[in-house]
């Protein structure tokens, strides 16, 4: 009977700790998908700021591959919740009007949302194809 309460114990330890440890995972798979996210919004910056009249290429470039990420890997809302957390700590003032320009400017579609008054929670997010 000891025995099998020992056993019961070490499966209720083990399964705990694969718990855990698979929360601290998702939280490092989530930092990793924001920062990719950072990284291709970083390219739109000079833009976003007012520094350039139109994106750069790179930029447009940017927010196209933003737009088949969250088609395709990791949907629409995560990538607009990464965007909102990326801007509301940017060291830098981005222009409101210009945020709501850039996939028109880019010609790219919305696959997330992306305005001034951004709301991620909003339902349904719409996936639009970009414009040809």
């Amino acid at each position: 009977m000891a025995l099998f309460k020992a056993e019961s114990m070490v499966r209720v330890v083990g399964f705990l700790l694969l718990l855990v440890s698979g929360q601290a995972m998702a939280h490092q798979i989530r930092f990793d998908s924001c920062k990719i996210v950072s990284d291709k919004l970083s390219h739109c910056l000079d833009f976003l700021e007012g520094s350039l009249c139109k994106p750069s290429n790179q930029c447009c470039q940017s927010i196209y591959d933003l737009n088949a990420i969250a088609r395709v890997v990791m949907g629409p809302r995560f990538i607009c919740q990464c965007i909102e957390n990326v801007t509301t700590v940017l060291p830098t003032r981005i222009r409101p009007d210009r945020i709501g320009d850039l996939t028109v400017k880019c010609n790219t579609g919305n696959s997330f949302a992306i305005s001034e008054y951004m709301d991620c929670n909003r339902e349904p997010i719409q996936i639009d194809r970009p414009h040809d």
